[in-house]
């Protein structure tokens, strides 16, 4: 835990400290200023002030999408518009970004093949799902010419993730509410689900995660206008509802060790148990006018407190990173205290 350890030095040497919920006294704006602790004990952390900050003190831009890691800890977030994938290194400080025509990636996930990584994204105003390499050159693009007529169409895909056999499932939270799976080649395999309440049916399949904590890897899916997550296997089969409903639309997940971590896209992030329970709720906003929407201004987000989690991922040492659905655009780290 060097990283994490030097990092809650710096910021508790350098900045003023928070806490949650709203304070005048504290930041407000595009990017923290102010060290926050949250958490319940035992899984406490610390936001990291400054940590996204753009050049010039320009904002990333509107944000409605999602965010990924390579081996090396470099952070690549999704902006809707101008600088499409903006790259960060793990401690924050702006790198670069990407080749153009990688605007509107509602989904990140990166994959390792043969050695190198790549990122594959849901383009959702291009209803496609596009592989590209570190560098942005784009790689491959789907559907294709052997996926065939998609059940659903392709319109409001979500999230795009790749299995251990090399398949690639599509997640159509805005559209279908259906899971198409498709051989890495294209080639339509399965199509699962469609809208509703029940088992087998979703109001939105939003987010999604490979679950490993279990004997066989799965899918821990985020039904956000459900309120509720799930289980599916890897062959799209209904293993049952996973932790407490309703939650706060649950938009996206990922999962490290016994955690999954879930952003509430209204105003928290929570850390859940293996079996479903939340151990712990971060920066969580008492505020419900400013829960689930991308208006809030800058001047009113405040350090201590999410207005709209959207894209969430562990970091290597445990460390959390969370983009919001917000016009402004908000990056926010937050690094394990222990």
């Amino acid at each position: 835990m060097k990283i994490a350890s030097f990092i809650v030095c710096f910021v508790f040497s350098s900045f003023a400290k928070a806490h949650e919920g709203h304070d005048h006294a504290v930041g407000v704006g595009h990017v923290i200023t102010t060290a926050t602790e949250t958490g319940a004990e035992g899984h406490r952390y610390v936001t990291v002030p400054g940590w996204g900050a753009m050049p010039e003190g320009k904002s990333i831009g509107a944000l409605h999408g999602d965010l990924t890691l390579d081996k090396a800890g470099n952070v690549y977030v999704a902006t809707i518009g101008g600088p499409g994938v903006v790259q960060f290194d793990r401690f924050g400080k702006f790198v670069r970004t990407l080749k153009n025509g990688l605007n509107g990636m509602h989904s990140l996930t990166t994959v390792e093949e043969k050695g190198k990584e790549f990122i594959w994204g849901s383009q959702t105003g291009k209803s496609r799902a596009v592989k590209f390499d570190l560098e942005g050159n784009v790689v491959t693009t789907l559907p294709n010419e052997k996926t065939g007529e998609l059940e659903g169409g392709m319109n409001g895909l979500t999230e795009t993730l790749v299995g251990p056999s090399g398949d690639v499932y599509f997640f159509m939270g805005y559209g279908s509410k259906k899971i198409h799976r498709l051989k890495s080649d294209g080639a339509l395999v399965k199509t699962y689900g469609g809208v509703g309440t029940g088992k087998d049916q979703f109001t939105a399949c939003h987010g999604a995660a490979i679950d490993l904590r279990y004997d066989e890897p799965r899918f821990l899916v985020c039904d956000r206008d459900g309120r509720r997550m799930m289980h599916l296997t890897m062959d799209l089969e209904w293993i049952g509802l996973y932790g407490p409903q309703p939650l706060r639309r649950p938009a996206d997940v990922d999962v490290q060790g016994d955690l999954a971590v879930v952003g509430d896209i209204e105003g928290r992030l929570v850390l859940m148990d293996k079996d479903g329970k939340i151990v712990s709720a971060l920066l969580d906003n008492p505020d419900k006018k400013q829960w689930a929407t991308n208006g809030v201004p800058a001047k009113d987000l405040h350090d201590s407190a999410f207005s709209a989690p959207h894209g969430v991922k562990f970091g290597p040492q445990g460390q959390l990173f969370c983009t919001e659905y917000s016009k402004v655009g908000r990056v926010i780290a937050l690094y394990p205290l222990k």
